[in-house]
């Protein structure tokens, strides 16, 4: 199994709380989410804390030695967490290829990170149409005017919104806006002698150039934002493609679309050396894939590395598969003599040793679908597990790991419901049977097919803009 934790601040408590979310795909192939724990958690949020918190819940779901991999943010408590949890507490033993691909980090916060650094170069101009919208919406004089802005343009009217600063969707969206009500604000200008943010030189073209590379950042954010279905299998194709639209930038006509890829490359190359061997590996278990997307896009991305990246990728999977054999072996009791005995027969069967599950999967034809297409890859493999059963049960452990803490992070939403500054006299206790069994229950009446109208929260859609 694997798992997402993230950290939240109940102002009406001055307090924080973990909550840790279980990822896994049953025995029917279905991928499946729980939140397993919300808990307190004592200050200071060091990764000691955070690491003991972890474990302990671990034991206490008897989930220990069950672990696959652990996704969190670039916090550098996270990564204090991860030295505690391999340094002072016995979970390295337990974790497959000696904890090799254990820790990965949030592909969406990584996103985020880059395009912040980006974004610092068209600081003043993202400023300006802020502003626009908050001047606009200041008063209804002024959203009468706009109106009659946006019928001279002509242009239908949207109603001025404006973003989140801290959350790069919301500017993306807000941009996104702006240009498409561009001549009204350039009108309004007109109407109102008042408004000085973006005259009628402002560098609108600017503005679409910065739009049109930041949707790629944007499609691949809502991508791996989600939790209905697996994400690893797309990770590495769209961060290869994310990387190729940052090299586009470099070479761009704009000066300063050139300093802003500059920055996201510095951003981009800290963090892609950390945990890519796993997303290759499930890119690789992409039946639309295989090996050759893998090696396509590391020879655009870094063709140096081409061999080695490839050598190291398959040795990291034929380690997971040894495992995996191993594993299967003690589950359904065979014998160190009987397992030599079946070697023994083999053996005597052809000079030839036998091929491996991976080499026939990765020798058989790719799947014709493109990878743009809504394709079944959890009902590929249950249907393909009679052929590779070995193979297929390491499809399943990995294509659960999310690459993304949006799950436990949606569970804060609901907890600011729960527990607020009016309504804090909850025991910790109940905080956490009420968030818990929401999340339980809900899965459960939805996995079933019943129609149980809107939650109580909605996760986060990408359109995060104030009004």
């Amino acid at each position: 199994m694997s798992f997402t934790s993230d950290l939240w601040t109940n102002k009406g408590r001055d307090r924080g709380f973990m909550a840790i979310t279980c990822h896994y795909i049953d025995d029917g192939w279905r991928l499946r989410k729980r939140i397993i724990t919300f808990v307190p958690l004592p200050s200071p949020h060091t990764g000691k804390h955070i690491a003991e918190a972890f474990y302990d819940r671990l034991v206490m779901w008897n989930l220990d030695k069950k672990v696959f991999c652990l996704v969190l943010d670039n916090a550098s408590s996270n990564d204090a967490c991860i030295n505690e949890l391999f340094e002072s507490i016995p979970i390295v033993d337990d974790l497959p290829v000696g904890g090799k691909l254990f820790h990965q980090r949030c592909g969406c916060h990584i996103l985020n990170l880059i395009v912040h650094d980006g974004l610092d170069v068209l600081e003043k101009e993202i400023d300006k149409i802020r502003d626009t919208m908050k001047y606009i919406r200041h008063s209804q004089s002024r959203i009468e005017k706009f109106k009659l802005a946006c019928s001279q343009a002509p242009v239908p009217y949207k109603r001025p919104a404006w973003d989140v600063p801290t959350r790069w969707k919301s500017t993306y969206t807000m941009l996104q806006l702006a240009l498409e009500i561009k001549p009204a604000i350039i009108r309004y200008g007109n109407i109102d002698k008042n408004y000085k943010y973006c005259p009628e030189d402002f560098p609108w073209d600017a503005v679409q150039v910065v739009v049109g590379h930041l949707k790629v950042f944007y499609d691949a954010t809502m991508k791996f934002s989600g939790t209905k279905y697996p994400i690893l299998n797309l990770f590495f194709s769209e961060f290869s493609e994310v990387y190729l639209n940052i090299r586009r930038m470099s070479r761009s006509d704009y000066t300063f679309i050139v300093e802003m890829g500059h920055d996201m490359l510095v951003k981009f190359n800290k963090y892609w050396a950390m945990g890519n061997s796993l997303l290759a590996i499930g890119c690789v278990l992409d039946p639309r894939c295989k090996m050759h997307v893998v090696e396509y896009n590391m020879k655009e991305m870094s063709p140096g590395d081409v061999d080695r990246f490839i050598d190291n990728l398959k040795n990291c999977m034929k380690e997971l598969l040894k495992g995996q054999k191993t594993s299967i072996s003690a589950s359904t009791g065979i014998t160190d003599t009987r397992a030599g005995l079946k070697d023994f027969m083999k053996g005597k069967k052809g000079s030839e040793p036998p091929k491996s599950e991976l080499y026939d999967y990765l020798g058989d034809s790719i799947e014709k679908a493109s990878l743009d297409e809504e394709f079944g890859i959890l009902a590929w493999w249950k249907i393909k597990s009679a052929k590779y059963p070995v193979l297929s049960q390491m499809a399943r452990d990995i294509l659960a790991v999310p690459i993304s803490t949006v799950a436990s992070e949606s569970a804060f939403s609901n907890s600011g419901r729960v527990l607020n500054p009016v309504r804090s006299s909850l025991s910790d206790e109940s905080i956490e049977a009420l968030l818990c069994a929401q999340d339980w229950l809900r899965a459960s009446i939805n996995e079933v097919g019943e129609d149980i109208g809107d939650p109580l929260w909605t996760m986060e859609e990408g359109i995060d803009i104030e009004e």
